[in-house]
């Protein structure tokens, strides 16, 4: 049998490039998360995520099930103290969510198709940056409207205590919006340089972990705090931590100098990385 086998123009209707960008937004936040694959993918990830919610839900749901506790959840555990204890889940968190991210597909070297078809490379960096900020905003950001929320709904008088905490919500956001950048800037330019995503995950722990050690040591020997704005680490929590409750960051404006510089470090590397396109 013999078939009539031709090209022909597609007929159908063409979808905007921001369509293709959300298509690998999506792609890439699923990936990390394990959705769509085993439940073994689903573990560690999920764990993360149960580890930092499990704070803000506790003092939620002790005023809700039990009414005689009259305390407000902010009184139990506040912003700051919110974004401390879930520090170091931030950290094994971007090592392990963050670098799947670009690995993948320079691995499996597709990103000659990519941009010889729906992406332009400025398309997928930002693509990529935006699947990197969206998975950490929802280990950053996701504890702390919990905690927000949680307290409108168990204050006895919920509009008004909204109308007098209405001012924490951008300082929320902005806290987080402190945290997530620069460990998503790092990640990502960690990872963009290898195409083995455990070399990836080992060079973002070296520089997170070996950081703050030198930090404090320098800081030791000069008998100073400024060292302490060139922390990877608890660097961002101290500044976000400020951002909250308004006080001064003891290094002082140096370390919104070395946060500016980290994120802007990573996203000139990226640029740098994927503006030659192909998949080397």
């Amino acid at each position: 049998m013999l078939h009539d086998v031709r090209y022909v123009r597609y007929a159908g209707a063409l979808r905007p490039r921001r369509n293709a960008v959300a298509a690998l937004v999506a792609a890439d936040v699923r990936r990390p998360l394990g959705l769509g694959r085993s439940a073994g993918a689903k573990l560690w990830p999920f764990l993360l995520l149960a580890v930092a919610y499990m704070p803000a839900l506790a003092v939620v749901a002790v005023p809700l099930l039990v009414p005689q506790v009259t305390v407000q959840p902010t009184d139990l555990i506040g912003y700051p103290q919110l974004l401390t204890t879930n520090a170091v889940v931030v950290l094994a968190f971007v090592a392990t969510a963050v670098p799947a991210v670009p690995t993948r597909d320079r691995r499996d070297r597709v990103l000659s198709l990519y941009f010889a078809t729906a992406l332009s490379r400025a398309e997928y960096v930002v693509g990529a940056a935006l699947a990197a900020v969206a998975l950490l905003a929802l280990i950053v950001l996701g504890p702390a409207l919990v905690l927000f929320v949680g307290s409108v709904a168990t204050a006895d008088d919920p509009g008004g205590w909204l109308a007098d905490s209405a001012g924490d919500l951008p300082r929320i956001l902005l806290a987080s919006a402190v945290v997530v950048l620069p460990h998503a800037a790092l990640g990502l330019a960690v990872s963009s340089l290898t195409a083995r995503r455990v070399f990836a995950v080992g060079a973002y722990l070296a520089v997170v972990l070996v950081g703050p050690v030198l930090s404090r040591l320098l800081a030791v020997v000069v008998g100073a705090d400024w060292p302490l704005a060139f922390d990877p680490a608890g660097g961002p929590v101290l500044l976000a931590t400020a951002v909250v409750t308004g006080a001064e960051q003891a290094a002082g404006p140096l370390a919104w100098w070395v946060w500016a510089g980290t994120v802007a470090l990573g996203a000139t590397v990226l640029g740098l990385r994927y503006g030659r396109g192909g998949d080397a």
